[in-house]
């Protein structure tokens, strides 16, 4: 095993890990706090390989798959009966707790990783510059005289880094914009106008790489969690909005990645610096938490979609029905993951990681 597939492995197993061990444990204290009886909590992925100790009825494990961990709740099964402590038994909205805190806790990790980062190692000041590494032809950068080379500093009179250029462009279709570059050590103004691409988001024609280091600055413990709760919230909105785009922009859907790009970007990010990588693993507990809320068959949305339905109703679903939105659910996710792990494989042979 070489050193990169190591890294790639280790960094994996830890964003991972995290991610899902800090769902997990959302859904064990919120049925702690409900009195769900929690029959096991475990570290990792069965099988198990001991016990660490035993109370109030829960066994707390350690299993062989260091991925996240699981829980197990007495009466959970569609159609089971448990008793008055059985998740079953319990209200709707007591249920609903359940299966929200998992995915809350996911935004919890992404909130705490900014924290630590903000009094740490600081808050962001300012990301690297946008250097331009190609200009399409027939595009609009092209016929406003953007080369190759370029280093974009300004949009009209005002500093930008590269995320804010990406912003401001994107958010700027049919509206002309005056860009300031940096060319051959002088300051060139070139007035270019995004078009529209999928009729909203403005578009130039460059293809752009990362100039520079960000600079950081140190903050106190207020304005950190204040900036953590608004990075959350960001990477959380853009992740809501790619998913989004994902319906009808053709590019969107071959961003998405399954399990073996999840991994190859860890491994970069952990060869990165500290920095990359727990912003990288703040973005993957985002991630995970926003697609569990999703209505789908499976995931917590899934079961959020149903508790909603029997609250509607009045009364619980059929067990039968339950158990075959779970079936057909379980089919569809592992099919997709399949279908993306292929195509992460060929991608990745064929050099377009």
């Amino acid at each position: 095993m070489n050193l990169a597939f190591g890294e790639t492995l280790v960094a994996f197993l830890i964003v991972l890990g995290l991610a899902v061990f800090m769902h997990e444990l959302g859904h064990f204290l919120a049925a702690k706090a409900v009195g769900v009886r929690v029959l096991e909590f475990a570290f990792g992925f069965p099988p198990k390989l001991f016990t660490l100790f035993e109370r109030n009825g829960t066994q707390y494990n350690v299993c062989a798959l260091p991925i996240g961990g699981y829980v197990k709740l007495a009466g959970m099964e569609p159609g089971e009966d448990a008793g008055p402590d059985g998740f079953n038994s319990k209200p709707v909205w007591k249920r609903m707790l359940v299966y929200f805190a998992g995915p809350f806790m996911n935004f919890v990790l992404a909130a705490l990783v900014f924290v630590g980062m903000g009094v740490t190692v600081g808050i962001p000041d300012r990301g690297p510059d946008a250097g331009i590494t190609r200009v399409l032809r027939h595009q609009p950068a092209e016929q406003a005289g953007f080369r190759s080379g370029d280093r974009i500093v300004a949009i009209d009179g005002r500093r930008v880094d590269m995320e804010q250029l990406l912003a401001q462009v994107r958010a700027s279709a049919n509206r002309r914009l005056v860009i300031t570059v940096e060319r051959n050590d002088r300051m060139v103004d070139l007035s270019v106008t995004p078009k529209a691409s999928n009729g909203r988001t403005g578009q130039i024609g460059v293809e752009l790489q990362a100039v520079g280091e960000p600079t950081y600055r140190r903050v106190g413990v207020l304005t950190a969690i204040a900036y953590g709760t608004e990075a959350t919230w960001k990477w959380t909105r853009d992740t809501v909005g790619g998913i989004g785009r994902m319906f009808h922009d053709a590019e969107a859907r071959k961003q998405v990645g399954g399990p073996v790009a999840i991994a190859r970007l860890a491994g970069y990010a952990f060869r990165d610096g500290a920095i990359t990588f727990f912003t990288f693993l703040a973005a993957i507990s985002v991630n995970l938490g926003v697609i569990n809320l999703l209505p789908l068959l499976v995931v917590d949305g899934g079961h959020l979609m149903l508790l909603t339905i029997e609250w509607v109703r009045g009364r619980k679903l059929q067990p039968s029905l339950q158990i075959s939105f779970q079936v057909v659910g379980m089919v569809l996710i592992l099919l997709a993951v399949a279908l993306l792990t292929v195509r992460d494989i060929s991608n990745w042979a064929g050099g377009k990681f």
